[in-house]
């Protein structure tokens, strides 16, 4: 054996490869995903570096090598994560780590199940093998080495810094309208992030300085808000069981559901049921997720442009009177699109992101909420809220389903298609209509799943916002263009046998407006008269579910009154606001 160690052979070979090892994450990028140019560039000689200067941190190779025995221990993880998700790890990623028992995301960020022991063990022993071979060879840092090393991360440290500030005079960070927006809404972020966020492991170091950065600033909105109380309560409290969900749908829009009406089967199941209340008449006063959200979860005023609100959400309404809560979802749990959406999520008892990759890539589909519904289900709470957040018909629209809900084709599945080509028409048309049939599959299980509980039970569902889709002769798609598509959202009720019994007069009410003109900043008060929740400042106007329920006049965050505006040519456009 000591003779092996002093072969002349057995440290380049040793060194090689554990230097290969923790870069095969780049060997794939180079195979897969990147030119050789940008490899060198932004991977390989960053990654180089990072070891040297770890390695420099002794005189001794023997001790210094071990500083890269995280890295290496990480990297058949990171290889893993890569081929799978086709993505590397971010603040996104350690978000999710952090932010869901362990035992749940081990299940879907590692996937390795057994081969974890073994693949810690043999990488173990090959930094072992390497320290002992640098030990016997008495494998030093040259007199001038290390000092080297220290002054090339300098020189690249300021050749960063010079950069920083070329580039932030092309892409300046936008200055926060009022006191409650903070970091999590400034872009872009730091140049260094853009050029070498998927230098492994230099990607570790700068997704764990995002996410630390995004948590603090998170941290710091939510203190703002600690104290506030609406001070609810449940006058009628009842000795059954109660379960109260809402599913924020994502890009959901009402003409697409077979329940009102479009003659594609695309809500079979829930139609099928022959109780579920579908409202067509609503809408929301914002264009994208991380405004329009916040408007359905909390007080929030649609006119209010402010990043957060300025109080809590219906999570912290229902713990207020007695409920365990719990928040799942496939979205997002940090970033400008998320963060005022995660900050009310953090208000529940139990959060759980389910979705390594968010929404740019296919991912995990929304049925793993199920699963994760049903384990918050067999806590058996007396009283519990349980909010799902959902992927839903987000773009792309083929990766938010299985091949076995390829319905309508031809969809794309498996292509790059461009959103705002027209000539993807029909297959953007058909892979969107595909979502919507695999949503009416989720809300049918968890519907089932209420049915078992045998509880007062209420299910309402509010998307986000609509979408454009190139209807008609309309040169749209996406939103945000503010069309009448943009602002037209599906909504749905369900309610148990216990719920209808007890309740009667709602459920009767519900009914009957299933046409009335609503709006998503209405799903906060109806949610808790639902669960016949009262507090002081209580406003049953806009509970429709309520009988002292008022049709509002529907404006929206630009200020326009939706029923009132004239829409304009193919794209019923609504006109722009006057600008003071």
């Amino acid at each position: 054996m000591n003779l092996l160690l002093k072969h002349r052979m057995t440290l380049p070979l040793t060194l090689l490869l554990l230097v290969l090892l923790i870069l095969s994450p780049q060997l794939y990028l180079l195979l897969h995903k990147t030119t050789l140019p940008a490899f060198v560039q932004q991977g390989l000689l960053p990654a180089l570096l990072l070891l040297l200067l770890l390695l420099s941190v002794s005189r001794n190779f023997a001790t210094g090598i071990w500083f890269w025995l995280p890295f290496a221990l990480l990297a058949p993880q990171e290889l893993f994560y890569l081929s799978t998700y086709q993505k590397v790890t971010d603040a996104h990623a350690m978000a999710i780590i952090a932010e869901t028992d362990l035992a749940e995301a081990a299940g879907y960020l590692s996937g390795l199940g057994w081969l974890i022991l073994p693949a810690i063990m043999l990488v173990l022993m090959l930094v072992a093998v390497a320290s002992a071979v640098c030990k016997v060879q008495s494998l030093q840092w040259p007199r001038y080495g290390r000092p080297l090393v220290w002054l090339l991360t300098l020189g690249w440290v300021g050749w960063l810094y010079q950069q920083e500030l070329v580039y932030r005079e092309l892409y300046p960070v936008k200055e926060g309208r009022n006191a409650t927006e903070t970091e999590l809404s400034k872009r872009p972020l730091p140049n260094s992030h853009n050029l070498y966020h998927q230098s492994y492991p230099l990607n570790l170091l700068l997704a764990a300085n995002e996410f630390r950065v995004q948590k603090a600033a998170l941290a710091e909105v939510a203190a703002t808000v600690a104290d506030f109380r609406f001070g609810t309560s449940q006058p009628q409290n009842t000795t059954e069981r109660q379960i109260y969900v809402l599913v924020i749908g994502e890009t959901l829009r009402p003409d697409r559901l077979q329940l009102n009406g479009y003659p594609r089967a695309t809500t079979p199941r829930l139609a099928g049921l022959g109780d579920v209340v579908s409202f067509t008449n609503m809408v929301s006063p914002w264009a994208w997720t991380r405004m329009s959200v916040p408007v359905i979860l909390s007080r929030k005023s649609a006119q209010d442009h402010s990043y957060f609100s300025r109080e809590t959400s219906v999570v912290a309404a229902f713990k207020e009177a007695g409920f365990a809560t719990a928040w799942l979802s496939t979205q997002s749990p940090l970033g400008v699109h998320d963060s005022s959406v995660a900050l009310h999520a953090s208000e529940a008892d139990e959060v759980q992101y389910l979705n390594p990759v968010g929404y740019k890539k296919e991912g995990f589909y929304d049925d793993v909420l199920v699963s994760a519904f049903s384990r918050v289900l067999e806590k058996g709470a007396a009283k519990q809220l349980i909010v799902l957040h959902t992927l839903g018909s987000h773009f792309s629209y083929s990766d938010r389903y299985p091949d076995s809900f390829d319905l309508f084709q031809p969809s794309g599945k498996g292509e790059a298609l461009g959103m705002h080509d027209r000539a993807n028409k029909e297959k953007l048309n058909n892979a969107y209509d595909n979502t919507v049939a695999y949503t009416d599959y989720l809300l049918f299980n968890l519907i089932r799943q209420l049915e078992k509980q045998q509880a007062i039970s209420s299910l309402l569902l509010v998307s986000d916002h609509g979408e454009n889709l190139f209807d008609g002769d309309c040169d749209k798609s996406g939103h945000g263009h503010n069309t009448e598509f943009d602002y037209r959202v599906a909504a749905l009720w369900w309610g148990s046998a216990e719920f209808r019994a007890q309740y009667p007069e709602q459920t009767q009410l519900l009914q009957q407006r299933r046409d009335a003109p609503l709006i998503t900043s209405q799903t906060f008060h109806t949610m808790l008269d639902l669960a016949q929740l009262r507090y002081a400042d209580e406003r049953l106007a806009q509970s429709f579910a309520s009988t002292q329920f008022v049709p509002p006049r529907r404006i929206l965050a630009s200020g326009i009154d939706f029923d009132a505006a004239t829409r304009l040519g193919a794209c019923k456009a609504l006109p722009s606001p006057v600008q003071p």
